[in-house]
């Protein structure tokens, strides 16, 4: 055999056992879904399918990989070392199906009509209206409705059809929506000027445990990812006051009427002007999540959605990459 041959047999071999005609992008999102929820009847349900034909997709998937993606016990359900770089994987290849399929119906977008969007509070703040901007010079006949609210309910918007497409912050939920990632945000602790010393210094269980806890509605990403880092940190507030505006908790904290933890997105023109102080938790990782443009999974976006969401996606990708960029 000649180094031809031989280097060609060798590729053969080398050759994955993956069936790639089996890897069909909802065997994807089942996955993906597993990963996130722990459980293969929420994951079912969050792809709007039966436990039965999910646990049928799943096997079929596995099949096709040539190993086992999920290990199942008693606490449920979690990927094995090979599921996890499927999953790695399936996100950026969902990813761009999506953009494709939101390039293409944004071909036909039309001059007229309208576009209804909800919004948790930092896109609704941040990252949407340079997007209008732009989106109403290419279309200024569509007609734009957005609300802000709580990212639960964001999802259950788009789920039941009162909103065309929705961006909020990663939170649980089992509606049947498809989620893609925008961009990765940062969560920091804000305390009013002179509380701490600048440069986000660490803050003692002592002192948090002095001052009020600022947080937003319940359904609130940003909330619901506080009370978990806040809750592992064993950190103790004196009382927590419930604000539906992150301004309102902004200016509160400004005055001195208690802590918060809020998107760095919200607070960076306060900081640099020193009317605000960051702090962490010591001992503890950075507080991220990611931000999700949140479509129904039982229907095609509208044009206008479509459009709208290129524009979101474009303005925060990374140079190279397919999926959403960094803040």
């Amino acid at each position: 055999m000649n180094a031809s041959e031989s280097a060609t047999a060798n590729e053969g071999r080398l050759l994955p056992r993956m069936q790639a005609d089996n890897v069909h992008p909802l065997r994807l999102r089942l996955l993906l879904e597993i990963d996130r929820t722990g459980s293969i009847s929420a994951a079912a349900e969050r792809c709007a399918i039966g436990q039965p034909s999910a646990s049928m997709h799943l096997r079929t998937l596995e099949d096709a990989i040539g190993h086992p993606l999920v290990i199942r016990n008693r606490r449920g359900s979690q990927l094995t070392i090979a599921g996890k770089i499927v999953a790695s994987h399936a996100a950026r290849m969902l990813t761009t199906l999506d953009t494709m399929s939101w390039a293409l119906n944004a071909l036909d977008a039309p001059t007229t009509g309208e576009l209804t969007l909800a919004a948790s509070q930092t896109p609704s703040l941040i990252l949407i209206p340079p997007i209008l901007r732009d989106f109403s010079t290419q279309h200024p006949g569509v007609t734009i409705s957005l609300r802000t609210l709580p990212s639960e309910t964001v999802i259950q918007e788009v789920a039941h059809g009162a909103a065309d497409i929705g961006i909020a912050g990663e939170i649980a939920s089992t509606e049947p929506v498809i989620r893609t990632q925008i961009l990765t945000d940062e969560l920091i602790g804000i305390a009013p000027a002179g509380l701490l010393t600048p440069n986000a210094e660490p803050i003692s269980k002592e002192t948090f445990a002095r001052h009020n806890l600022l947080l937003g509605p319940d359904g609130s990403s940003t909330r619901m990812i506080t009370e978990q880092h806040l809750a592992r940190a064993n950190y103790h507030a004196a009382r927590i006051w419930t604000f539906d505006s992150a301004q309102a908790i902004k200016q509160a904290v400004t005055i001195g009427t208690g802590l918060s933890f809020i998107s760095q997105l919200l607070v960076n023109d306060e900081i640099q002007r020193g009317h605000l102080t960051a702090f962490h938790i010591p001992g503890q990782q950075r507080i991220t999540r990611p931000i999700h443009a949140i479509q129904p999974s039982a229907a095609e976006p509208t044009p206008q959605a479509a459009q709208f969401t290129m524009l979101m996606m474009d303005a925060h990708r990374t140079p190279g990459s397919t999926a959403g960029g960094k803040v």
